[in-house]
């Protein structure tokens, strides 16, 4: 993060949730020099014996916000739920980390940009460098129980892996059991249910790897 990304966040942060849930908050377990940095208008919500870990970056939340909105980013995390941060997470303005009882996000780096929604009733893994466009879903589990004749549930919840350096296009959705590899990108409106091969890029309903990719740099 450059210094003038620093000095803006600092600029507009809003304070007294920054002091809050960085020196008082004992739900927010900082064991590095990064911190929870909350714009004016994000709704921070941590239940019972709930955690957010921060191993070694700052995790802003509802950044980008236009001038004189008041639009919100929401975070939330249910009795139990863990919220694990490697380093530098942003979760843009109108977007949505929702974590349920006892289930677990684990996020090495991301920037998460507006109307995403990551919700977890199991666990959702993502890696370093993690791009999600906006109007994005994803998803561990249905959230609703189908139940067959004999009494049992034959949508549990899948965990979702994301690997590292992944771009996840605009309107895409993550269902149960995604594993996305290292490197790929999921085009634009691509609905993902299973598994995507690293360093490809993926398209359609149901996504499907369709040509590889060659990163520079």
């Amino acid at each position: 993060m450059g210094i003038w990304s620093k000095i803006r966040i600092l600029w507009n942060l809003s304070w007294r949730k920054f002091i809050y849930y960085n020196f008082f908050c004992t739900k927010v377990v900082r064991k590095g020099k990064g911190y929870v940095l909350p714009y004016p208008n994000a709704v921070i919500d941590l239940g019972k014996d709930a955690q957010v870990i921060l191993e070694d970056g700052h995790f802003v939340i509802n950044d980008n916000k236009p001038s004189g909105s008041k639009a919100e980013a929401f975070l939330k995390l249910r009795e139990n739920a863990t919220l694990l941060i490697h380093h530098d997470v942003v979760l843009n303005y109108k977007a949505t980390i929702e974590i349920h009882k006892g289930a677990t996000i684990e996020i090495g780096s991301a920037y998460i940009n507006s109307n995403a929604v990551i919700l977890a009733a199991k666990r959702i893994t993502m890696g370093e460098g993690i791009l999600i466009s906006r109007e994005v879903f994803i998803y561990d589990a249905d959230h609703h129980p189908i139940i067959n004749a004999s009494g049992e549930q034959l949508n549990l919840p899948r965990p979702v892996v994301i690997g590292n350096h992944v771009w996840i296009g605009l309107k895409c959705t993550l269902l149960r059991g995604s594993k996305i590899g290292d490197g790929a990108v999921i085009a634009a409106n691509s609905l993902v249910g299973g598994k995507i091969k690293a360093g490809t890029m993926a398209s359609g309903n149901p996504a499907r790897s369709y040509s590889e990719i060659i990163w520079k740099g």
